[in-house]
């Protein structure tokens, strides 16, 4: 047997010693172990971290408090179900290894005589293929006992992190929510005026306003060196100024996420929004915030206090005696068209 054909078969017998060298951590499930343990500590940990967002002031998605109960009942049941099953599988993985590791052994035996070594490398890696097939049945077998679950806490998981994130971004505003004021959603965005104006920041919708702040770094030197941190609102709207909403996906591949807020005065806001929210589901929330929809969202509602304001509401202005706007769900406050006053409710 030539030198080249004695490290080939040299290069493929250390290959497959490696395959088999890992196989330690197979037999014992250990990533599937890991999983397990993390799917338990975070469903451990949910009822504290959604008493953590409402501490913080986010009264919406009062469903969190129950899909947490709903995931440890789950879990509960199922627990030992999954521990039972990677016990079983643990059992046959090892025994099924025990003829492989023979195999092994006897090429180990022959590794110095290349032409025997290279007769029983066609069975040993055979073998090799034939257990690596097996290991990931039986990872299927045990991620199937509790996948389900899996994919429910991290859908709750990604909830909790983006809700803590609108927190985050709020805390950092360059203005404050209005008395009784709660905040709903909150992504990164850019307002479009034309083709030269076109600020960076974020669009809030609240159960009263639409705002968009600008948050970003102007007046720097070829785009890069200097400037100044801006961060101001530029705008903002009473939800019951809004007239109508329409979504256009712009740019290359539909890429670029439109929202065009049309108002009562004949203004038209162009916003892209950016984020993992899309341009239909914005405009689906804006509607559902305006129809009072997200009423029953609410795990914590107003006080009775400001809902009794709400019902004796003015409908005619202090100043100008004008016809009020109607009061749309949750607003707080109302601008007289006529004469601009502003009456605040609660």
């Amino acid at each position: 047997m030539s030198d080249d054909i004695t490290q080939e078969v040299k290069r493929k017998f250390d290959a497959l010693v490696r395959r088999y060298d890992r196989f330690e951590d197979s037999v014992r499930l250990n990533d599937l172990s890991k999983s397990i343990v993390n799917i338990a500590n975070d469903i451990r940990k949910y009822p504290l971290d959604i008493q953590s967002i409402r501490e913080k002031g986010y009264v919406f998605r009062k469903y969190l408090e129950h899909m947490a109960e709903v995931l440890a009942e789950h879990w509960q049941e199922s627990k030992a179900t999954v521990e039972r099953a990677i016990a079983s599988e643990q059992r046959r993985l090892h025994q099924e290894m025990t003829a492989v590791k023979s195999d092994v052994e006897l090429a180990r035996q022959v590794e110095s005589v290349p032409t025997k070594l290279a007769h029983v490398l066609p069975g040993l890696e055979q073998q090799i293929d034939e257990f690596e097939k097996k290991v990931s049945a039986a990872e299927r077998h045990v991620r199937n006992q509790f996948d389900t679950i899996r994919r429910d806490s991290d859908a709750l998981k990604q909830q909790i992190r983006e809700i803590n994130q609108f927190i985050k971004t709020l805390g950092e505003a360059s203005f404050k929510l209005l008395m009784g004021e709660s905040l709903y959603m909150v992504s990164s965005a850019e307002w479009v005026q034309d083709k030269k104006n076109t600020p960076d920041g974020y669009l809030y919708l609240t159960d009263h306003r639409l705002i968009f702040e600008q948050d970003q770094k102007v007046g720097k030197t070829l785009g890069l060196f200097g400037g100044k941190q801006v961060k101001e609102v530029l705008w903002e709207v009473n939800l019951n100024q809004v007239d109508s909403l329409e979504f256009e996906n712009k740019g290359l591949f539909g890429g670029k996420d439109m929202v065009y807020l049309n108002l009562k005065d004949g203004t038209r806001h162009t916003v892209e929004v950016k984020g993992a929210a899309n341009n239909k589901f914005w405009i689906k929330q804006i509607e559902r915030m305006i129809a009072g929809e997200t009423n029953d969202e609410r795990a914590i509602q107003p006080e009775p206090e400001l809902i009794e304001a709400l019902k004796n509401a003015p409908t005619a202005c202090h100043v100008c005696g004008a016809t009020l706007p109607m009061l749309v769900a949750n607003q707080r406050q109302i601008e007289c068209e006529y004469c601009g006053s502003v009456i605040r409710i609660g």
